[in-house]
């Protein structure tokens, strides 16, 4: 990229060279879409420059990170450098960005993002997430967030793997038994798992167990634990959700010594728990060794159990099994950019009988009905059909053979990703139906409308707005885009429409996702707040870089700025029941990586405006 010489930064920004800053961005290109409310298409991009922005001075800088333990040393293989420790790499308007952390999912953003940054804020970045080389952080990530590292320590934590009393967790199965939650997350059949229970807390009279049965049915009552205390359970402040994660963890190699339904159990309920505590690289590690035990067992051809009157209940658990690892599966790959550990081709993806009768359901009209019997179709985390349209999403434009693809197939598949996805949305009951571009109020009538299954319309639009913008998201990498974050000149007229009006359209559904939380109900968020935490760090990212490149759009420089500064309070809201040790970790980091962009941006946006005044002195 070839920039232009920028004046000296203030606070250390090392002098750089800066591209011309962009007075306006393309207008946002009428949609044929179907509207659910006049906000629909009502955010039009004025264009007029900005002569005097008054502001209030930017918020200061966040604290600095805590100190990296003295202990800790990077890894000192050279042949893995920091692109073994990322994942997917982010575009943004012809941007390289940078690529996800797989220690804890936040960006790292690359030596060129970081430039970028500094010549349009005139600050020298400060992320706690990569200060310094990465792998620093990372490796205070490892000690503080892994269970990889808390039993790969110097010196080894007690082996304790004694249980709690049995009524304990029978507690915990009693109110997963009642909870609706077990149809979101059927991660046990009932009668299966108090075998499990019994074969767990068998006295073995100081003697090895002849078997690996019983140790791992001790693993699995660890697990079960661990994602109990994550999941809303009222009796979760009575135990240590990590230090049960951790116990499993270490009982770990006899998964792999018998390949059973129990075993697929304790991957499962480990992989999720890591999931939604932020440890994304140990979830995936965890996620794959589920889905070979799934194939193993051949849940994955198992078209209909619910069918046949017949077919067992394992059989049945089996199946919904497959589907909680098929929606994970999808929605990490998508999360991460890395390949997905199931490959449609090879599945059989016919969708229950009665599916798509009982997806949107009010959980009250039918608690006392048969989609609550022990053999009910699952509901799973997100609408399955979504999950479909993900795995389309990350074969068609985030893997490898995309890459290779011209802008004009890019943007042919985008297009027909977006129409699947429309055809998704209008599939939905109008009370549940995702709108297309939420306003404060709209998403409040939404949540008035439809209190009784709150958290189903909550995941359901949360998950719409993240795929719309990650699709039009993909246009970032698209080679129309010139050095100054505008489409080249040059480009066919209809293949610029395409580019800007998807770059809007991401930007739209980014916005709509904060929107959005700010309008949920706290009850709704404590009772869905592991689902949702990541959701609103993409949208972060997504806004911050447009204001970044377009700081004097009149609403940069009011409600995006806005929008940014709440993140971090309505990221705490989702999180406002008591936190595991990992979670308040993860969640300090977020924090601090929040904090520091929303304080950038303002820069930004202070930095253009007073450019603006001076004549772009």
């Amino acid at each position: 990229m070839h920039f232009q010489p920028s004046p000296p930064a203030e606070e250390g920004c090392h002098q750089r060279q800066q591209e011309p800053m962009p007075q306006s961005r393309p207008e946002t290109p009428k949609s044929t879409r179907d509207s659910d409310s006049p906000q629909s298409h009502s955010h039009s991009h004025s264009h007029t420059r900005v002569n005097t922005p008054h502001l209030p001075p930017p918020p200061p800088p966040p604290p600095p990170p805590l100190p990296l333990p003295l202990s800790l040393s990077p890894p000192s293989d050279p042949e893995f450098g920091a692109q073994g420790a990322c994942f997917g790499k982010l575009h943004f308007a012809g941007y390289h960005l940078g690529e996800i952390s797989s220690y804890n999912g936040i960006p790292l953003f690359s030596p060129e993002c970081q430039a970028l940054i500094c010549a349009r804020t005139g600050k020298q970045a400060s992320f706690p997430a990569q200060l310094g080389d990465p792998w620093s952080w990372e490796a205070h990530d490892r000690a503080h967030l892994s269970l990889d590292a808390r039993s790969k320590s110097i010196q080894p934590p007690p082996i304790d793997l004694s249980l709690p009393d049995r009524s304990v967790t029978e507690g915990f199965v009693a109110f997963f038994k009642t909870s609706h939650l077990r149809l979101v997350f059927p991660f046990i059949n009932f009668s299966l798992f108090q075998h499990t229970i019994d074969v767990a807390y068998t006295p073995w009279n100081g003697w090895a167990p002849s078997s690996p049965e019983p140790v791992a049915a001790k693993a699995c009552v660890f697990a079960f634990l661990a994602i109990m205390s994550l999941l809303g359970c009222p009796m979760k402040e009575s135990i240590d959700g990590d230090e049960f994660a951790l116990k499993a963890h270490q009982l770990q190699p006899v998964l792999l010594q018998q390949f059973s339904m129990t075993g697929l159990q304790t991957a499962l309920m480990l992989s999720t728990h890591q999931l939604f505590s932020g440890q994304v690289q140990s979830s995936t590690m965890l996620h794959s060794l589920a889905c070979r035990i799934v194939f193993f067992l051949g849940g994955h051809l198992l078209a209909d159990p619910w069918s046949t009157p017949l077919a067992s209940q394992t059989k049945r658990h089996l199946r919904q099994l497959f589907w909680l690892c098929y929606s994970l599966d999808k929605e990490i790959s998508l999360r991460t950019g890395q390949p997905p550990s199931i490959d449609d081709n090879h599945c059989d993806l016919t969708l229950p009988a009665g599916y798509l009768a009982v997806q949107y359901l009010d959980k009250d009209k039918y608690a006392d009905s048969a989609p609550w019997e022990e053999t009910a179709v699952p509901i799973l985390p997100g609408d399955l059909r979504l999950a479909f349209i993900k795995s389309k999403t990350c074969t068609l434009l985030y893997s490898a053979q995309s890459l290779r693809k011209s802008d004009a197939e890019l943007l042919k598949d985008i297009r027909e990703l977006d129409d699947e996805l429309e055809r998704w949305r209008l599939s939905v009951p109008r009370n549940h139906r995702p709108l297309l571009s939420v306003s404060p109020d709209a998403a409040a009538d939404q949540f008035t409308e439809c209190s009784a299954d709150g958290v189903r319309t909550l995941v359901v639009n949360f998950e719409y707005h993240y795929l719309m913008a990650t699709i039009h998201r993909a246009t970032g990498r698209c080679r129309a885009w010139g050095d100054n974050g505008h489409v080249a000149g040059g480009v066919a007229e209809l293949e610029e429409q395409g580019v800007s009006s998807s770059l809007t359209l991401s930007i739209e559904a980014s916005r709509s996702t904060l929107l959005f939380l700010r309008s949920v109900p706290h009850a709704l968020l404590e009772e869905s707040t592991s689902m949702l935490a990541f959701y609103p760090m993409s949208a972060v990212v997504t806004l911050f870089f447009s204001i970044l490149l377009d700081p004097l759009n009149p609403r940069s420089a009011q409600a995006d700025l806005g929008l940014l500064a709440s993140a971090p309070e309505l990221i705490k809201g989702i999180r406002r029941r008591l936190l595991t040790r990992n979670e308040m970790l993860h969640i300090q980091m977020v924090d601090e990586f929040i904090a520091e962009l929303t304080h950038l941006a303002h820069c930004a946006v202070r930095m253009a405006g007073e450019r603006d005044v001076h004549g772009g002195a």
